[in-house]
């Protein structure tokens, strides 16, 4: 399956003083993906995912090929590099309007339980079977799954 791609203009705000994208906004472009696949690529809107499992980001890394500056359209792709039990590692890619690659991206999430209130609130916990299929047509050629629960 190809990439789940998230088109986004190039604010204004998200520029620093020399008029390129300041870095830390590519890691709030890689979140907004992640929420858009959710609802778009998964089927299942990320606010009502959140209401059974969290995905704290634990790990988040980027590098700069060429720099983005306000008004550019570009693309976020995002694919699945690893699904785990209770993890996933997201491979993210930016790029500009020919296709040229601005920026790559890994984030790991976490599966927690969200239970406000309850003994396991926030306690890791296995992606449901229904996400975990959903999230797998997003796997790269060459990524590792894990078996799912019970397997």
């Amino acid at each position: 399956m190809p990439p789940f791609v998230h088109p986004i203009t190039v604010r204004f705000g998200e520029c620093d003083p020399a008029g390129v994208v300041y870095y830390p906004r590519y890691f709030d472009w890689f979140h907004r993906t992640m929420e858009a696949w959710f609802g778009e690529g998964l089927g299942r809107p990320y606010h009502e995912v959140l209401a059974e499992h969290g995905f704290p980001s634990v790990h988040a890394e980027a590098d700069y090929k060429a720099p983005c500056r306000a008004g550019d359209q570009v693309q976020v792709e995002l694919e699945v590099a690893q699904l785990g039990r209770a993890s996933v590692t997201l491979a993210l890619a930016v790029r500009g309007p020919q296709g040229e690659l601005r920026a790559t991206g890994r984030v790991v999430i976490v599966v927690i339980r969200m239970d406000p209130g309850g003994p396991d609130h926030f306690k890791l916990r296995p992606l449901s079977p229904d996400l975990r299929g959903r999230m797998a047509r997003y796997l790269v050629a060459d990524a590792v799954a894990a078996p799912a629960p019970g397997a």
